[in-house]
């Protein structure tokens, strides 16, 4: 194999220096090449002699300007060929067998050549010294698809020409960052680009580099030391989509000069130093789930925008003094202390004095800027600190507060200057040697705090709030009334069902499942309401633990589990009531007590399976600060969220249909009958038009709203929908525990009869089971004397109003 690529090479050597002698005999390449012109008028160069690889050069326009591009291939292609246009301007290199860049193989174009780019070299693995040497038009070096390129010297780009401007090796086995030590001190860049390669670290002083961007994107970078870009001017800096980068040293961004963006998202990064970022302007942490806290904002002195993973942190900018009280109440400290500092010098020189010293001085400073025409705020002005007063000043430690607005401009006719309405003076700044943070101001004598106005994404909403989990006082008001109701109202349905299980019937055996499901949905009511009353004005100091911790998925679970386990019993139910009614005097066909329970083991599989998914990766809690599965953020999601809403709507057709036939199979001598009855119970229209309002109250603007939501149609804010998700979406489970057992005979049946068994209420139990006798005695003469169609309809009625509403 060794011989067979030395021949190779050895045969290529050989053809290149026959060419190169033709060429220069030729004195042009006018005789090497076969001209051809395209039907846009693009005119391309073809080798006439035959080289073993494919050869190709055209004329093109770039930047407005013709120049000449050439482009190679093949794989027995083994070096740069040295049979091209002399005057090329750029040249590619694709699908080549070459295994390395020669110092000389360049060198017959560095008069002309600008771009070179070597693209998906399988076997390229170095570079050698000095290979761009004297290349004075060379302007852009691109790398990319080389998996053997793994390390570049120094000495690779010395003596390479000022006019580099982009440097990318992408996609490449480099280990670690090339030695760029010979582009610092005369070469500017516009680009350093070292995308997709392997390395695992920034070593400290490694880099050190002026460029408007320098990008590590997609490594596999795990940490970066101190100090590792020191001297670097950098104006922007990527660590996009490294994964595996957990930790940064907390001076590894010390000494870079002049960075102005920092991206950080897509990694697996805890904690954000601060050291060094003063003068950041944009910083990017997205999809960046790890981070915990952001940092303070007071440690980000230029900041104006920011590309954030969660709403909440954005909150931390809003409401910095909730978010870093140490920090604000260190800066009220010394702001007071600065205040008191200057009120003391005052009063310590003579008043008219000090009014002429600051008149003199305020007059030069309207003649430096009397152009100025915006009105300006008195801003404490950074790298100002030590400006010296007019020279008959009396007092040598003043310094000056120099006023300006947005523009560092002053309006000398504004209002907001040193002097009143009657033209005198109204003071003078004192002690200019108290260092004044850039988060204050000094307006007119006064020293107060800056507000901070910087631009953040994703931005909080009702869903992701910045200060409260229900967002206002009603609502808050009324959940913790839901909650009440339904733990009490299901936990009283429970206990009672539970407390006769020798007596266990159908009806019965569902209503304790429903009563279980309703119950689990007031436990995550409960949830929610505790952790906003927990962190009530500062919700965002707890979202991350809360959110992405096991609470909320704990709540979220619930909440799905509860819903469908709800919604199939209701569905259940109503399907065994209309059966029963349907086929009343068929006994034998009603639906028995083990064919029921087959029917809710399938329910809860159903239900626990709906609730898992969130929790391994379909959809997800931890989206939202009331913990529903409500992120779509691939097909998956969006088909989870269908489903969700589409059982939930079918649902409830079922129980409109079901119902309503319930009632039209009803006589009419039953139903105004079941109307007079004054037995105490609500009359059989009134009992269905509970059950089904209280169903759609629940789900159909939930459904409805929900699916124009996913089809790019939303209907209603975020705040409305936030009402529906937490009052109208467990209404249900506070409604159903009293509309299905507590407002019925039969349960207050058998509620007297377990309080009697405690010594309560026994002659009221008494009286509920001699009723009970006696409605069962009377059924079999109501049923004689009526003809089959009136037996079918008595019965059912009074199946509704004993045992189908139980």
């Amino acid at each position: 194999m060794l011989k067979r690529f030395c021949g190779v090479m050895f045969i290529a050597t050989i053809g290149d220096m026959l060419l190169s002698a033709v060429l220069a005999s030729a004195n042009n390449t006018t005789n090497l090449y076969a001209t051809t012109v395209s039907s846009d008028g693009v005119e391309s160069f073809e080798p006439k002699l035959n080289v073993g690889y494919e050869l190709q050069c055209w004329n093109s326009i770039n930047n407005l300007e013709a120049e000449l591009e050439c482009r190679c291939s093949g794989s027995n292609l083994l070096r740069i060929p040295q049979i091209l246009p002399a005057s090329m301007q750029s040249l590619t290199v694709v699908s080549a067998g070459i295994h390395t860049l020669r110092a000389a193989g360049l060198r017959l174009y560095a008069n002309n050549l600008k771009d070179l780019t070597l693209t998906d070299l399988p076997h390229f693995q170095a570079i050698e010294p000095r290979a761009f040497e004297n290349m004075n038009q060379l302007r852009t070096i691109y790398i990319s698809q080389a998996p053997n390129l793994q390390f570049l010297a120094a000495d690779v780009f010395e003596g390479i020409s000022k006019s580099l401007k982009t440097l990318r090796i992408l996609n490449c086995g480099l280990l670690k960052v090339p030695d760029l030590k010979y582009l610092y001190s005369d070469v500017i860049l516009h680009m350093v680009d070292l995308e997709g390669n392997r390395i695992s670290k920034v070593d400290e002083r490694s880099v050190r580099v002026k460029t408007e961007q320098f990008i590590l994107d997609n490594n596999d970078l795990r940490f970066v030391e101190k100090s590792a870009f020191e001297g670097s001017e950098i104006a922007k800096l990527s660590f996009k989509g490294n994964v595996q980068l957990k930790h940064l040293h907390e001076s590894a961004f010390v000494d870079i000069v002049s960075i102005q963006e920092l991206d950080l998202s897509s990694t697996s990064l805890e904690a954000i130093p601060t050291n060094g970022l003063g003068g950041l302007e944009i910083l990017r942490i997205q999809n960046t789930h790890s981070l915990k806290v952001i940092p303070s904002v007071y440690k980000f002195k230029s900041l104006r925008k920011a590309w954030l993973t969660h709403p909440f942190h954005c909150c931390a900018f809003k409401f910095p003094s909730r978010h870093d009280p140490h920090t604000h109440a260190e800066l009220q400290k010394d702001l007071s202390l600065k205040q008191k500092q200057c009120q003391v010098l005052s009063n310590q020189h003579d008043f008219n004095t000090e009014s002429t010293n600051y008149l003199n001085w305020h007059q030069q400073i309207r003649k430096r800027r009397n152009s100025a025409k915006i009105p300006g705020r008195m801003h404490h002005s950074l790298g100002r600190k030590n400006r010296e007063l007019p020279d008959n000043s009396s007092n040598a430690n003043y310094a000056s507060l120099l006023p300006r607005g947005e523009d560092d401009n002053y309006d000398a006719d504004n209002s907001n200057s040193y002097e009143n309405s009657d033209g005198g003076d109204i003071g003078v700044f004192h002690d200019a040697s108290a260092d004044i943070s850039p988060h204050q101001l000094a307006t007119c004598g006064n020293l107060t705090q800056e507000k901070i106005d910087i631009e953040c994404f994703p931005v909080p909403d009702a869903l992701n709030p910045c200060e409260d989990v229900m967002g206002s006082h009603w609502l808050r008001g009324s959940v913790w009334i839901v909650v009440l109701l339904a733990m009490f109202g299901n936990t009283a349905v429970l206990v009672v069902l539970f407390s006769n299980r020798s007596d266990v019937t159908v009806p019965k055996f569902l209503m304790s499942n429903l009563a279980f499901a309703d119950l689990c949905m007031g436990f995550y009511l409960l949830l929610i309401a505790s952790i906003d009353a927990h962190s009530m004005g500062e919700y965002f100091n707890f979202a991350f633990d809360w959110q992405y911790g096991s609470g909320c998925k704990a709540a979220g679970f619930l909440t799905v589990f509860a819903s469908h386990l709800s919604v199939f019993t209701l569905t259940i139910i109503t399907i065994e009531r209309w059966f029963t009614i349907t086929y009343a005097i068929y006994l034998n066909r009603r639906i028995k007590l083990k064919a029921a329970a087959n029917i809710m083991v399938g329910g809860w599989i159903f239900s626990i399976i709906m609730a898992g998914l969130p929790l391994f990766g379909i959809s997800n809690y931890s989206s939202t600060s009331i913990c529903l599965p409500m992120e779509a953020r691939d097909s998956y999601d969006v088909a989870y969220l269908i489903t969700i809403l589409a059982i939930n709507g079918l649902a409830c057709i079922i129980i409109v249909v079901c119902y309503a036939q319930i009632y039209y199979s009803l006589g009419k001598e039953t139903r105004q009958a079941a109307r007079n009855a004054s037995s105490g119970e609500m009359s059989i229209t009134k009992k269905m038009a509970l059950l089904i309002f209280t169903n759609f109250a629940c789900w159909s603007p939930i459904a409805f709203f929900g699916l124009t939501a996913l089809a790019g149609y939303p209907l209603i804010d975020v705040a409305k929908s936030k009402i529906i998700l937490v009052f109208f979406y467990p209404l249900n489970s506070c409604a159903n525990p009293y509309l299905y057992a507590i407002l019925t005979s039969q349960y207050r049946r058998d509620l007297y009869i377990l309080l009697s068994r405690c010594g309560f209420c026994k002659k009221r139990a008494m009286e509920y089971k001699l009723t009970y006798s006696v409605a069962t005695q009377n059924t079999f003469p109501l049923i004689a004397r009526n003809s089959i169609a009136e037996n079918q309809s008595r019965k059912s009625s009074r199946g509704i109003t004993s045992e189908a509403f139980v």
